[in-house]
Order: structure tokens, then sequence, then C-alpha cells
């Protein structure tokens, strides 16, 4: 498991850690070469909350050519993760896993640590 960590942490800003299975960084860093986005590209990862504290979140990815000026950039074996700075901190902790199940299919798996809500409330 890869833990990403930010490239670089200003004073005063509180790190964010994702924890990402060997599967998803490899599934990530598949569809970043697909794009031809390895090289400068990144994925970003959001979270919204869901209605109420004791909603589940809705995570959102996209891949992008470069981040935004405010993102928490992360980086692992060559692959980049974006967050914006609301996604940033709610996201903190999150293990992020690539499932190939016969019956269910292929797809991104998500688990928080502080349960269904994360940090949002």
């Amino acid at each position: 498991m890869a833990v990403l960590d930010p490239e670089h942490v200003e004073s005063g800003v509180t790190p964010v850690r994702l924890n990402l299975t060997a599967s998803a960084l490899e599934r990530i860093r598949e569809m970043l070469a697909e794009e031809d986005l390895l090289e400068e590209g990144g994925l970003r990862i959001t979270m919204k909350p869901g209605a109420g504290c004791s909603g589940t979140p809705r995570f959102g990815m996209v891949m992008e050519v470069e981040p935004d000026d405010d993102d928490t950039v992360l980086e692992a074996d060559g692959v980049r993760i974006f967050l914006d700075p609301t996604s940033a901190w709610a996201l903190d902790g999150l293990r992020l896993d690539w499932v190939d199940s016969p019956t269910m299919g292929s797809g991104f798996a998500f688990q928080h640590p502080r349960g269904r809500g994360g940090r949002a409330c």
C-alpha cells in the first residue's frame, strides 16, 4: 500500500494522507498513461458530504492536465493526486482500492477511517 503525502506542506497547513493499494495505484497509472497525463497531469479526487452527518458521502474522480493553484498535490510512484482544499480536509486518511469482482464488476472502492461520513461534519 502506498501512502501519499503532500509534495510540500506550507507552514500551518495540516498534512493530508491518502492510502492507495497497489492495485489502485496501478489502475490510476494506467488511466493517466492512456490519456497521456502521466508526466504532467494527475487524478483529482473530490468528496461531497451526503445529507446530514449520517449521509453517505459522494466521491468523484477526474483526470486533469495540471493542479489548481490552491490544490494539495500528493505523489507516489509517479502518480499525482490533486485535492481541492475542502476535499483534502474531508479525504484525509481515505483508503482507495481497485477491486475486480466476478459478481460486482470492477471499480474503485473508497473506505474512510472515520466511517461513512468521514470528516464532513
